[in-house]
């Protein structure tokens, strides 16, 4: 085995650095470095945009879903269609879940409208959830 003496080592790598070949190879390892520390600084950056806009979806369907129904069933009452002074409180005027087929492409989405009592009147309480999002749509109906 033959032994490596530290000084020539160190006499060999000063060469080295010193001419243009030593200059090029530190160049090429900083300019490696950097591309694969903004590689990995975009991927993180990139999963953490992609799972905000996830939950912002959500929050946005939850948000459809519950405005969408409450003004439908407020119209029906102001026409006179329904009339929400019949409803007992805390009954459930409609309920509808992902599993019926009505919600498509919405993950989990649950949408409960129901009718409670009020001083001078009835409210109207729907509440929609997709996801791990929720919503709640609330309107007071005074006699």
């Amino acid at each position: 085995m033959r032994k490596i003496r530290c000084d020539n080592l160190i006499k060999r790598t000063r060469e080295v650095l010193s001419n243009n070949e030593g200059a090029s190879l530190i160049l090429v390892s900083i300019l490696a470095v950097i591309v694969l520390t903004a590689v990995v600084v975009l991927r993180v950056t990139t999963s953490t945009f992609m799972a905000s806009s996830n939950r912002q979806l959500n929050q946005d369907q939850a948000y459809e879903l519950a405005a969408s129904l409450g003004e439908s069933i407020d119209i029906l009452i102001e026409r006179g269609d329904y009339n929400i002074q019949n409803e007992t409180s805390g009954k459930e005027i409609y309920s509808s879940v992902t599993n019926d087929d009505k919600f498509t492409g919405l993950p989990d989405a649950k949408v409960v409208a129901k009718v409670t009592d009020i001083a001078g009147g009835k409210k109207l309480t729907v509440t929609a959830n997709v996801g791990n999002a929720e919503y709640v749509y609330v309107k007071d109906y005074r006699v």
